[in-house]
């Protein structure tokens, strides 16, 4: 164990890689820091615990973390008013939502397919889904901006509109 001389907290660290007596690497094991970044405030409950679970492994296992990723979307397409059973038919009824542009569904895809792959032997490189990884967060807190976050943003916006004004323009539009 080695002592921080900033906060005086332990930390243990494991080697790894060792190419000789004098050189290998180092990971930290304790305290977990990862890499990715956090979940957003409007991400589902359900969503979230895959999310954070995936977060907490990332670093030991980025095969791990891409297949709990790819549950967490299915959880979030169910969210998104899909089934939520077969999650390529919710990701192709999703794209026909004006709401989903082609950007998002692509980011949706990669989420899908580096999840499938990293559990299937041979369909990805390691080392891809390695470099992939920490990049399949922000691809997943994206599909929650644009599906929940925003939405909720432009319907406060819209009711903060003085209720006259909103039916108006509603009967103009045929709403």
């Amino acid at each position: 164990m080695l002592l921080c001389r900033a906060c005086n907290r332990g930390s243990i660290w494991m080697q790894f890689d060792r190419v000789d007596n004098t050189n290998y690497k180092l990971r930290l094991v304790e305290p977990l820091q990862p890499s990715a970044p956090e979940a957003l405030a409007d991400m589902p409950e359900d969503v979230r615990k895959d999310y954070d679970e995936a977060r907490s492994i990332a670093l030991y296992s980025p095969r791990a973390s891409a297949a709990l990723l790819r549950l967490a979307l299915q959880k979030l397409c169910k969210h998104l008013g899909e089934p939520g059973e077969h999650i390529d038919t919710d990701i192709r009824s999703l794209a026909k939502r004006p709401e989903f542009g082609e950007r998002l569904i692509r980011a949706a895809d990669t989420l899908r397919i580096v999840g499938n792959n990293a559990v299937h032997p041979g369909k990805m490189d390691e080392q891809d889904i390695d470099n992939i990884c920490n990049g399949l967060f922000d691809l997943l807190n994206l599909i929650v901006q644009s599906g929940i976050t925003q939405p909720n943003q432009w319907d406060t916006m819209y009711e903060l509109l003085p209720e006259g004004a909103r039916e108006a323009a509603e009967k103009k539009d045929g709403r």
